[in-house]
């Protein structure tokens, strides 16, 4: 029997950084997150991961269709924190906290036989691994599924949008495909970002001026945070520009 240990104790690390989000979060959050639609290839090959299930495939002006991970985002630098992490680094809104955050440290983008890896905590991060914390993983099964099994159930519902979303992207924005194509092809695959308003500019039916009203002094306030900060000019530069296109809807 194979068996893996881990519990949280609330170092807050995690909690740090660019956190994905469902569609229906990301409208939900958006005066409280900043928010960007993420695009991350998969090189073919790459074992454990549910491309069927969950995944886009991008094929506009590349040679073989690539697999990507597509997902709305609060655009945070990696330093940064949660706007919703306490300062006893407990979630303040835990009760109705992201479907991300609650299916962690599990990934419902790969294979339940693949999570082991997830288990690791990274350089610095605090949680409880030794024999004092629970058993979370037996046997490349899940012991308790329940988190794991509703974030995929989200993630395979919202599959075909996103596809369609993609496609639709990558056929009126040249420089999209080609962002995606070079992040294929690195050494590491990269991420591309695009402004949330891409979403909103194929969704018809959405109330886009109301979002724009609300996410609009998020990102006033994230551009204010970022100013000046070398190191997180790539977020700036980010939130301008999405300043930028929500002020065309607010007059």
């Amino acid at each position: 029997m194979n068996e893996q240990r881990f519990a949280c104790t609330a170092c807050g690390l995690c909690c740090h950084g660019m956190l994905p989000l469902s569609i229906e979060e990301a409208f939900k959050w958006a005066h409280v997150f900043p928010l960007a639609m993420s695009a991350t290839p998969v090189k073919p090959g790459t074992r454990g991961y549910a491309m069927k299930e969950v995944a886009v495939t991008f094929s506009a002006g590349a040679k073989k269709p690539i697999q990507l991970i597509v997902t709305p985002v609060a655009f945070i630098p990696p330093t940064a924190p949660c706007p919703k992490l306490a300062d006893d680094g407990l979630c303040s809104i835990h009760e109705e906290k992201p479907q991300r955050c609650r299916t962690m440290p599990f990934y419902a983008y790969k294979e339940e036989d693949s999570q082991r890896d997830m288990l690791v905590p990274r350089p610095g991060w605090k949680c409880a691994t030794g024999e004092d914390a629970p058993v979370v993983y037996r046997d490349r099964k899940i012991v308790d599924r329940a988190e794991f099994q509703r974030e995929r159930e989200l993630l395979k519902g919202q599959a075909v949008a996103l596809q369609r979303y993609v496609d639709t992207v990558a056929r009126y924005d040249p420089g999209f495909s080609m962002r995606v194509q070079t992040a294929a092809t690195a050494v590491v695959p990269g991420r591309v970002i695009v402004g949330f308003v891409s979403w909103l500019r194929q969704n018809k039916e959405l109330d886009v001026v109301g979002f724009a009203r609300r996410q609009h002094p998020v990102l006033k306030e994230w551009l204010e945070k970022t100013a000046g900060d070398a190191k997180a000019a790539q977020f700036a530069s980010y939130y301008r520009e999405a300043i930028g296109d929500l002020e065309r809807y607010l007059g």
